[in-house]
């Protein structure tokens, strides 16, 4: 067994450019936390041998074929063994000077009931990514989607907790996916991702999950990272678009439905 207080899964596909900087500034963002690195390579091309320096205990998952970004969660999960399991998009980096690591681990250390946390992120140019999210409803499917944003103001605020400060701690509906940090003992209780979404709606499932299953969903706002988001479902004509829209009516099918019924 690790001795590791987190491990921290990474999927490697072809992102050479920005593994660098995430990796290094990851390893100085954890002061007094065991850190082990689980890397997987999902079928790359290049393999991840330079990406296994940068922390003292690295383990490579290899897949054979490349697999959906829910189901690399899964082989991310099922190969970790410490208290705490940071799962990570690879567009990301850290500011070690904020020690976010260490803060999200203080943090859950004190909150014995919060199966998930996730931390503030911050586009490349400062402004906030808003990580807490509020359940999707049609209303903002029409905002975000068909570029009715401007009409529908208050939808956009209230999904993206306007009303509450990104500095503040609080529970929330769900967590973006490129920060997702979990318990152990959750992911014994609720189990990993469902690999049925593929791509887009697994973390919005795995959080509703963790709440059906009486674990807190924990916004930390006084731990940050960067995330280089490019939404690539924003285009409304384009694969990631219609990848999304279908995992969004898989999600209301599944369980979506009740959990908006439950919030309106």
């Amino acid at each position: 067994m690790s001795s590791a207080d987190l491990d921290i899964g990474v999927i490697y596909t072809h992102e050479r450019k920005l593994m660098p900087r995430l990796l290094a500034t990851m390893a100085a963002s954890g002061d007094g936390v065991r850190m082990r690195l689980v890397l997987v390579d999902n079928a790359s091309v290049d393999g991840v041998a330079s990406w296994c320096k940068q922390f003292n205990e690295t383990h490579v998952v290899r897949n054979e074929r490349r697999l959906s970004y829910a189901a690399n969660l899964n082989r991310i999960l099922e190969a970790s063994t410490a208290r705490y399991v940071l799962l990570m998009n690879t567009d990301m980096y850290f500011d070690p000077r904020q020690q976010c690591l260490s803060r999200m681990v203080a943090m859950m250390d004190s909150r014995p009931d919060c199966g998930v946390a996730g931390c503030r992120l911050y586009h490349a140019d400062g402004t906030d990514a808003h990580a807490a999210r509020r359940f999707q409803t049609l209303s903002l499917v029409l905002a975000r989607r068909c570029g009715l944003g401007r009409f529908l103001r208050g939808t956009l605020d209230r999904h993206f907790y306007a009303e509450r400060s990104p500095d503040e701690t609080f529970p929330c509906d769900w967590l973006s996916g490129c920060f997702l940090m979990v318990r152990r003992e959750a992911i014994q209780d609720v189990g990993g991702f469902d690999e049925g979404y593929g791509k887009y709606f697994e973390d919005v499932d795995f959080c509703l999950r963790m709440t059906q299953a009486g674990w807190g969903v924990i916004y930390h706002g006084a731990a940050s990272c960067y995330h280089l988001e490019s939404r690539a479902s924003k285009k409304l004509c384009s694969t990631d678009a219609w990848l999304h829209m279908r995992a969004y009516a898989r999600w209301l099918r599944l369980r979506g439905l009740q959990a908006v019924a439950g919030k309106l």
